[in-house]
């Protein structure tokens, strides 16, 4: 199922200013885009659309066979949890060590309880530390974030989301 953006806009301070303004795109599974543009041209918006955390004003956004504006509760988790997402600062807690920032991808396949406890299945734990191998920090699994550099913590942040197994990577 594609990602479909028909006359899309996202607008802040009550309608005085668009972050997307009538965007139109249809990206086809197996596709591979970039967004590019100027600082605050609303590329960091529009990726924030196709994840739900931020609302279309007007248009609309249909994602996974979903219309965005319209997921709810549980339905917005299991459409979250579809979509791998790297943060342009990261997110990652500093004071962590490596696995366990990746396991932060695999909360919303765990029960509450092993989430809150922080106790992970061993299967959990195994593809987290197979993710870090594949992107370079084979090793690096004990160290506190804090101790990585830009570059490494980027890859952390790459793993975590890669841990979702998601079907769309942003």
């Amino acid at each position: 199922m594609p990602i479909l953006a028909e006359n899309l806009s996202v607008s802040f301070d009550h309608g005085k200013t668009f972050a997307l303004d009538g965007v139109n795109l249809r990206i086809e599974p197996g596709e591979f885009i970039a967004v590019i543009g100027l600082s605050g041209a609303g590329k960091s918006t529009f990726l924030r659309t196709i994840n739900a955390m931020v609302r279309p004003t007007g248009g609309k956004i249909s994602v996974l066979g979903n219309e965005v504006s319209e997921l709810r509760s549980k339905h917005l988790a299991s459409h979250r949890r579809q979509i791998g997402f790297i943060f342009q600062q990261f997110n990652l807690v500093k004071s962590l060590t490596v696995v366990k920032n990746v396991l932060m991808g695999r909360i919303a396949y765990s029960p509450l309880w092993r989430s809150l406890s922080g106790l992970y299945a061993s299967e959990d734990i195994a593809l987290a530390r197979k993710t870090l191998d594949s992107v370079g920090l084979r090793g690096r699994h004990a160290e506190k974030v804090r101790n990585l550099s830009g570059g490494q913590q980027q890859r952390v942040a790459i793993a975590r989301a890669l841990v979702q197994q998601q079907r769309i990577l942003l």
